[in-house]
């Protein structure tokens, strides 16, 4: 991938020139790309990342700097709004995580890592974004998405970033952006490539563990990445680390019930059943109706031989949800332990039915 260094040096050259339209920062260090990219379980087309090391955002302006000096006391964006305009690695993981928040494009099929990231901003506020590269054989082509009489449409635009860029820099950064005929619809090439698929791969483990050691590097006090990377440290067997997370992601949020839960099942695990309760009361002081917390106070119950309360936990699940599986367990425990051994039978036929 050698090509991009050409449409780099001829932006060396306006650079070097003080072209007065010339507005780019320097370049991002590799590590800080790889880091936003192992975050969040994506790839960027290499192309891109080269480009980022030597220009970290910016835009050819459509005057020269001196005409928005007084536009800039009132609006200091203007013009970035009025410029095609080249995310920082800053302003791209802003606008990344405002669309994968959105899941713009792609509304309720992502329950992966989301494959769509914005690089770009036109003057009509259109988004010019590739995608992940996870899984494709080729560089990411360059689409645009349009809002064309309220039905949204994307269409490809350049093959790869690098012959975008080549369109940006001969327009001297108004770039036509027609659609490129050889595969002009975005849809089709999500089809064929099958992007929906590869982002909702299931991560392992250990890719987990990747993904939000990196997260919290960026944002450290994500609770929600300690917790996650917790339930995957405590999967592999790595207890104590779980622990360690477990208690961190309530350090920070101390009002959320499936952090307690989290710990609490893990404590239980470890055959402390008194300690487990003490989390699972609070998780579901927290949020009474959860099933999997009460359930979950259940078990910690039986094992203490609390049975009476037990079953009246397992009771109050499976009165709302008669199949709730987790609640059947534990009360055929809970009826064994009565001696209940029809009860306990009709709840262990009842779970095999359910397998």
């Amino acid at each position: 991938m050698t090509r991009i260094y050409s449409n780099i040096k001829k932006l060396k050259e306006k650079e070097e020139n003080k072209t007065p339209k010339f507005s780019f920062n320097i370049g991002i260090a590799r590590d800080k790309i790889e880091l936003f990219e192992n975050a969040f379980g994506i790839i960027l087309p290499e192309s891109y990342k080269q480009f980022l090391e030597k220009y970290n955002g910016g835009m050819i302006l459509e005057e020269e700097k001196s005409y928005y000096e007084d536009m800039t006391d009132w609006e200091p964006d203007g013009p970035k709004y009025s410029s095609y305009y080249f995310y920082s690695l800053a302003e791209l993981q802003a606008k990344y995580i405002e669309v994968k928040q959105e899941d713009w494009l792609l509304d309720g099929y992502i329950k992966g890592n989301y494959p769509t990231i914005p690089i770009c901003s036109t003057p009509n506020q259109e988004l010019i974004f590739v995608v992940s590269q996870k899984g494709l054989e080729n560089e990411s082509p360059v689409f645009i998405g349009r809002n064309d009489s309220d039905n949204f449409a994307c269409t490809k635009i350049a093959r790869d970033f690098n012959t975008f860029l080549g369109y940006y820099i001969n327009s001297d950064g108004f770039p036509a952006l027609l659609p490129d005929d050889a595969e002009p619809d975005w849809q089709t090439f999500i089809d064929k490539n099958s992007i929906l698929d590869i982002a909702n791969t299931e991560e392992s483990d250990e890719e987990i563990i990747e993904r939000n050691t990196a997260y919290l590097q960026l944002f450290p006090e994500s609770g929600w990445s300690y917790n996650e990377r917790g339930i995957a440290q405590r999967d592999i067997g790595q207890r104590q680390l779980a622990l360690e997370d477990f208690n961190k992601s309530i350090e920070i949020n101390n009002k959320q019930s499936f952090f307690y839960y989290c710990r609490g099942d893990l404590i239980l695990d470890y055959g402390s059943p008194r300690k487990a309760l003490i989390d699972f009361d609070i998780a579901v002081k927290l949020d009474p109706d959860n099933k999997l917390y009460i359930s979950g106070r259940a078990d910690a119950l039986q094992k203490l031989g609390k049975l009476k309360k037990a079953l009246a936990d397992c009771n109050k699940v499976l009165d709302e949800d008669s199949d709730y599986t987790l609640a059947l367990y534990v009360r055929e425990r809970v009826y064994k332990a009565m001696g209940e051994e029809e009860l306990a039978q009709a709840d262990s036929d009842l779970i095999d039915e359910l397998k």
